[in-house]
């Protein structure tokens, strides 16, 4: 008789106990392909948001921020020395040493004007650029976006010439309006309004209306950097930029230095740290899990050692009548070996696939749409874990049957 038939004929004989130790086993192994697979999701998740979100470099002007104490009242955060950026240090951005990460430079200035006497925050900004930075506008029934391309010079090499996105027909004094806006001043596509700041004013004519956004966007009217400049009084100046290095592992904290020094009066910060705690605490609760998963490992690993250990003891007679008929000591040590081998290859596969199946529901009522695929590697480390575990927990156990006297043992038949 084969040995493996010997340790499966054993399996069968105490399927209860079999069934404890499977079930201690997969608990462990499904709590760590869980909080892997959850984890996995969870940073992925905020990657795509941050791609979503367009730029993960903002460069604002430089300012000092002064403390002040004033008749026993502190006022916190006094800017003073505030600086401006200007229009044509943006092409310098173009320049860093890591130039050839950058997707998008979107220079922005921003004021409120009144319109139809409401008072409205404007931003002028390239308005075709802006639409492909907010990668996550969608534009109401009637709006007319539709994008074209046209050939530029470069910025960092005047020989050589660029591809730029414009949208079709767009016409200097167009404005893409938000939700909110829309809303308040009764305006949708194809309406004109006059926009008024202080002596400036300009007739401009709504080219799409945002869907609802739930951010910022919704009470902002977006229009064309020269036009805003204009109305704001501001020409060749710039209140903000948006740059976008959407690559995987860029140096955005590089790239942000290297901003700095070629834009003297701007402060280049990394959104990516805007997301680091986010970040960091999804860090802790997959260690929290991981290190969960493993205490419940261990659990299953005495559970594998008490299970078996108890099998050699009821089956000493048994053993010994192997023994008496000729089976050496690794004979038994391999009987034993196997049928924890098999039990833990089985408790690695129902564990896997348990923990697949905690991970969709998670992902579920967590409202991600986002599917777990089948990961043949993680499938692979699953059963690896579970076999290893098992067999360690069986050492002694094994051991102590080949040691079994089989006169000993005889004497109870």
């Amino acid at each position: 008789m084969k040995l493996k038939n010997i340790a499966l004929d054993n399996i069968k004989r105490r399927k209860s106990k079999g069934l404890f130790l499977i079930i201690g086993m997969m608990i462990g192994i499904a709590t760590i392909v869980t909080i892997y697979n959850v984890t996995v999701q969870a940073q992925a998740d905020i990657e795509q948001k941050i791609d979503e979100f367009g730029a993960n470099i903002m460069v604002i002007p430089k300012s000092n921020t002064l403390s002040m104490t004033y008749g026993g009242i502190t006022i916190p955060g006094t800017n003073y020395d505030i600086r401006e950026i200007q229009e044509k240090e943006i092409e310098n951005i173009w320049t860093i040493e890591n130039s050839e990460n950058l997707s998008i430079v979107s220079p922005k200035i921003l004021g409120a004007a009144e319109v139809n006497s409401e008072l409205i925050l404007i931003v002028g900004a390239d308005l075709a650029t802006e639409v492909k930075l907010k990668k996550w506008w969608q534009f109401e029934e009637g709006s007319s976006v539709e994008f074209d391309r046209k050939e530029i010079i470069s910025p960092i090499d005047p020989s050589r010439l660029m591809v730029k996105t414009i949208i079709k027909g767009l016409k200097k004094n167009d404005i893409i309006i938000g939700s909110r806006v829309a809303a308040k001043l009764g305006l949708g596509t194809g309406d004109s309004v006059i926009c008024r700041k202080d002596d400036e004013s300009k007739k401009v004519t709504v080219r799409a209306v945002i869907k609802e956004t739930g951010s910022q966007d919704d009470s902002i009217i977006f229009m064309n950097l020269e036009t805003a400049q204009v109305l704001l009084e501001k020409k060749g100046k710039i209140s903000l930029v948006e740059v976008a290095a959407l690559c995987a592992g860029c140096p955005v904290e590089d790239m942000a230095t290297q901003i700095n020094r070629v834009i003297p009066n701007g402060n280049a910060t990394p959104i990516k740290q805007v997301v680091e705690q986010k970040m960091q605490t999804i860090r802790e609760l997959s260690q929290f899990g991981f290190l969960l998963g493993i205490i419940i490992i261990l659990i299953g690993s005495l559970i594998v050692f008490t299970t078996m250990s108890a099998s050699v003891n009821e089956r000493q007679r048994e053993i010994g009548i192997f023994r008496a008929i000729g089976f050496r000591r690794s004979h038994v040590m391999r009987i034993i070996f196997t049928e924890t081998a098999i039990l833990s290859v089985i408790s690695g596969i129902a564990g896997y696939f348990f923990g697949i199946g905690s991970s969709i529901l998670i992902n579920y009522i967590l409202g991600n749409s986002n599917l777990f695929l089948f990961d043949p590697k993680i499938l692979a480390a699953s059963i690896g874990i579970s076999v290893c575990v098992g067999l360690a927990a069986t050492i002694y156990p094994a051991f102590y049957a080949s040691k079994i006297d089989p006169s000993v043992a005889l004497r109870h038949i």
